[in-house]
Parts: C-alpha cells; sequence; structure tokens
C-alpha cells in the first residue's frame, strides 16, 4: 500500500414514497475515507457531521466494515471526512458500510462482485435501499438478491432537500410502523410504486407526482418531521412535483425540475422560517456513479476498478 487510499461514498434517500425498502437515489453529498499505512495500532481520526459522537475506534463502521474484510486493522490510520448528516434519513450509515467494503475490496483484491457488496451491506445495514443506491449511484431499485436495477433518470430531474436539525433514529422511525396494514393501502402504494417507476423511465416528469404517494409508511413516521405539511404545502404551488419523507427521516425530499429548483429551495427556506422550523434547505442532484475509490495521487476509478 505505497499511497493512500481515498473512498468517497455518496448520501443517499430511500423509500421514495410508495418505495418502501425497494427504491432509494443517490445525492450529490459524499462522505470521504482516506485510509493510510503505519507502523503502530489503528488510528481512526473523525472530522466533520458526528465527529463529537461516533467512534474513534474499531467499532466504527467503516472500520467494521472494512474489517469484515481484511481482518486486522493493525497499521492503518483512517480518517473519516463526514458531510452527510446523522440520524437524518440521508443513508449515512449506507455510506460507511460502503466506503468500507469497497476499501476492503480493494486493499485485499478481493474481487467482490457488486452484488457480493451489496448483499455484505445488507447485512449490517438489515435492509438494502441505501446501500443500493450509495454503490451504484443514480436511482434503483432492489431485486432479489439482492440485486440493484437502474432505473433511468430523466435529466431534467433536481431535488431540494430539507435537513432539520432535529435527529431521528431509523429503529425509531421503523418503530412508528403499524405490523399490518390494509390491503387497499398495500395495493394503492404498490401501484405508485409502479407508476412511478415507468414515469421515471420514460421521462414523463410531469406524470411524477401523482404517483408519489404512500400508504404504508409516510402517514406513520410524518409525526416524526418538522413543517411537513408546509413543505408538502408546497407542491404544486412553487413549480415543486412532490415532496417525500427521506428513508426514515425527518429529512424530506422536494421533488423539482432543474429550472425551478433555486425557487423551490428557496420558497422551502421561507416556509420553514414563517413556522420557527430549525431546518435548512440544500439544493441537490443526483450523484449518478456511485461509490468511488483511488489511490492517492491518481484519477479517480469507477467501483469495478475497486473489484480488481
Amino acid at each position: 500500500m505505497p499511497e493512500p487510499l481515498i473512498v468517497t461514498a455518496p448520501a443517499s434517500s430511500a423509500n421514495l414514497g410508495p418505495g418502501f425498502d425497494t427504491l432509494a437515489l443517490a445525492l450529490d453529498l459524499s462522505n470521504v475515507v482516506r485510509i493510510e499505512q503505519r507502523p503502530g495500532p489503528l488510528e481512526v481520526t473523525l472530522e466533520g457531521e458526528g465527529a463529537d459522537i461516533l467512534p474513534a475506534d474499531e467499532t466504527n463502521l467503516v472500520c467494521q466494515a472494512l474489517a469484515s474484510g481484511i481482518g486486522s486493522l493493525d497499521d492503518l490510520h483512517i480518517t473519516c471526512k463526514n458531510r452527510i448528516p446523522l440520524r437524518r434519513g440521508l443513508g449515512s450509515s449506507a455510506s460507511a458500510i460502503c466506503a468500507g467494503l469497497v476499501a476492503a475490496n480493494a486493499l485485499k483484491g478481493l474481487r467482490w462482485t457488486p452484488n457480493d457488496l451489496l448483499a455484505r451491506a445488507a447485512e449490517f445495514e438489515g435492509h438494502a435501499d441505501n446501500a443500493a443506491a450509495c454503490l451504484e449511484g443514480g436511482i434503483i431499485s432492489v431485486a432479489p438478491g439482492p440485486r440493484a436495477v437502474s432505473i433511468s433518470v430523466p435529466e431534467d430531474l433536481a431535488f431540494v432537500v430539507a435537513i432539520p436539525e432535529q435527529e431521528v433514529k431509523t429503529n425509531d422511525a421503523r418503530g412508528s410502523l403499524p405490523a399490518e396494514v390494509p390491503l387497499g393501502d398495500a395495493a394503492a402504494t404498490l401501484a405508485c410504486g409502479i407508476g412511478l417507476t415507468l414515469a421515471l423511465e420514460r421521462g414523463h416528469l410531469d406524470e411524477v407526482g401523482e404517483f408519489l404517494n404512500d400508504r404504508l409508511h409516510e402517514p406513520y413516521r410524518g409525526q416524526l418531521v418538522p413543517c411537513i405539511d408546509e413543505l408538502r404545502g408546497l407542491v404544486d404551488v412553487e413549480n415543486c412535483i412532490g415532496a417525500t419523507i427521506s428513508g426514515s427521516g425527518p429529512a424530506m425530499l422536494l421533488w423539482c425540475r432543474a429550472d425551478a429548483v433555486e425557487s423551490v429551495a428557496e420558497a422551502a427556506e421561507a416556509a420553514l422560517a414563517r413556522q420557527a422550523c430549525a431546518s435548512r434547505a440544500r439544493v441537490s442532484k443526483l450523484a449518478p456513479g456511485g461509490v468511488r475509490a483511488r489511490w492517492g495521487g491518481v484519477g479517480e476509478t469507477k467501483l469495478e476498478r475497486a473489484i480488481g
């Protein structure tokens, strides 16, 4: 390992309304992990989001995922530059896990395939949607296996992410869900999930909004999302196509056309300010390529290169 290994892993937004645990997308906000070799015990340096609360030792998710492939972490210095807010439904844990797995793949030449990486990430996470989007980039659906299936992305699709200061643990958000749902709710949500996928594939952004409705999780998780009604009120009023809870929340994903994204962000900021919501609105695009790995000083490489 003559040079440091640098892995970049994007944020993700899962469910996308009606695609509970089956649909997700990658966003242009990434964590960066730098791994250097030097004599001595493992050293972990944390910067940015969660630096004061995340473990700086082998129990860190990056380290756990890395160790699952290479074993001992002695002689390594791992620096985690975290830009993805924690416990907001933006896939911070999936980013850490995927970064560690891809790093292990590159360092050991393990030749794990993308499906292998996704299966391992799902074992850590308990679900595969965020990890699939993080690994593949763009918009994905999760097929049995698990396996990531890419969905075509309309060129003029953009997003505004409303990120509250309030945190929500994934386990708490899942605990708010009922054990059973009415058959009619399940059928209506399934229909919307299929319609959303077809609208995206065909590039019909004018149809996307009508298919973002969900009856499986958003009615129950909505109580954990600050100012959700104000943000949903922007739909069809401020050139906002639709609004979905990002993963388990409390972040919200506002869907819009690229030429309207700045005005939607301003409207979201104003709506949040009127309600004194401690949140910020961030203009976002899709991250098209997923996880990237490179050796220090060398141009960025695709996931396949990390596989070897």
